[in-house]
This record gives C-alpha cells, sequence and structure tokens, in this order.
C-alpha cells in the first residue's frame, strides 16, 4: 500500500510500465468534471472507474482484495476514510473470488483505517485488503485499474 499526495505521484512510475499513461491522464484530465463511469486508457490493461458511492460505515463496508489489478483510488468530492489489511493477515473469504470481476470479499474490520484526504491518492496492491468509500455522505472518487505487470 502507498498513501501519499496527488502531485507526488510521478515518483511511482516503478509500479508498473503503464504508469506512464496513468500519469498522462492525471496532467491532462479536470478530475472534478468527470462522470460517473468507465473510461478506457488501455482496454483491460488500464482504464478508471469513476464511482459515486452514498454513505457507509466501517461496518457496512466489506473488505476486498483483487488478484489481477492494482488500484489507485483518489476521492474526488470529499475526504474519504479506508480501511487496509496486509495480505498476510487477511481472513478465509467470506465470498470466493470471481476472476469476472476481479474480487474476493472478506469478513470483519480492517486493521488500519487512513483519512485519505481530497488531493491525495492510496495504492493498494493485488492481495492486499481494503475498505474503501466510508463517508459520512457519500463520495465521488476515481479508482484507477491497472492489470499487475507480472
Amino acid at each position: 500500500m502507498i498513501l501519499d499526495t496527488l502531485d507526488r505521484l510521478e515518483c511511482y512510475g516503478y509500479i508498473s510500465p503503464l504508469m506512464g499513461k496513468v500519469l498522462e491522464f492525471f496532467r491532462n484530465t479536470d478530475l472534478g468534471q468527470l462522470e460517473p463511469g468507465r473510461i478506457e486508457l488501455q482496454g483491460d490493461d488500464l482504464f478508471v472507474n469513476v464511482n459515486r458511492q452514498g454513505a457507509q460505515t466501517r461496518k457496512e463496508v466489506p473488505i476486498e482484495a483483487h488478484k489481477e489489478y492494482i488500484d489507485i483510488q483518489v476521492p474526488i468530492s470529499c475526504d474519504e476514510e479506508m480501511g487496509f489489511i496486509p495480505a498476510h493477515f487477511m481472513p478465509a473469504p467470506k465470498v470466493p473470488y470471481s476472476s469476472q470481476k476481479d474480487v474476493a470479499f472478506y469478513p470483519g474490520l480492517c486493521d488500519t483505517y487512513l483519512n485519505v484526504r481530497k488531493g491525495m491518492f492510496v495504492v493498494f496492491f493485488p492481495g492486499e485488503g481494503h475498505a474503501p468509500a466510508i463517508t459520512e455522505n457519500g463520495i465521488i472518487k476515481l479508482i484507477v485499474k491497472i492489470r499487475k505487470p507480472c
């Protein structure tokens, strides 16, 4: 997991060979003007989901983890709380892994919760548990999905 500010995103080019396209997207896009939906940057290898999520509490958001994609999550409309649990400490899945959706869901709460402010981002790598979009009033956010390089 990485937590940092968007103005430092270029420091993380090593994450994937596709990071150049990610950086170009952030340089050339007015994030506040995006409508919910999917934006393809390189087919299924690299895309952005613009999500609108209603209010949720820690207890309402299940832990999720992916196998094929790296997530870069960026709150747009407000600050967001996100849970994190390292892969090593993940419990057994409550909802088994779906290769079609690249996600499994897990019971319980995360070990750590982070306040992610507007202007920040979080990178979750495959296998890392996270519980995103915890807010009192709902949120609009970006999730950049990067197919893992190996």
